[in-house]
């Protein structure tokens, strides 16, 4: 049980991490402004950058919590704690974002890091290692 905790808590805040370093350099070096700012002076292409990143960390989340954990409850777990942020965030909705992108990307992100997950336990499994040496037969 401490090893499923902490393979979603590391999935999660190696997700964070990243998340939170993209956003400051994406800010600060492609669109020359900082964290804070009005969001409706920022262009479409950020929304669509930023998106596309998160998708990418959440697949780096689902598989850093699925080595970890071993188990596919540690996905599942992740992608649980992933929707209920996203459910908060549209409630509070804080950071001013368009209402589809405070809903869709963290929905697909939850759905995205678990599957990920659950594709990292299937390559660690014998037969998925059986499976590759004989061709995918």
């Amino acid at each position: 049980m401490l090893r499923l905790t902490l393979a979603v808590a590391a999935g999660f805040l190696t997700m964070s991490a990243l998340v939170i370093a993209t956003q400051i350099a994406m800010l600060r070096y492609l669109f020359n402004s900082g964290p804070g700012m009005d969001v409706d002076l920022l262009p479409p292409a950020y929304f669509l950058a930023y998106g596309a990143i998160r998708l990418v960390y959440a697949v780096i989340g689902g598989c850093m919590s699925a080595a970890i954990g071993k188990k596919y409850e540690a996905p599942t777990i992740l992608g649980a704690l992933m929707l209920g942020t996203a459910i908060g965030n549209l409630v509070m909705n804080r950071g001013g974002e368009p209402m589809w992108y405070a809903a869709l990307v963290p929905l697909v992100g939850a759905v995205v890091a678990t599957m990920a997950g659950y594709r990292w336990l299937g390559r660690m499994t014998i037969e998925g290692v059986a499976q590759r040496a004989s061709g995918g037969r």
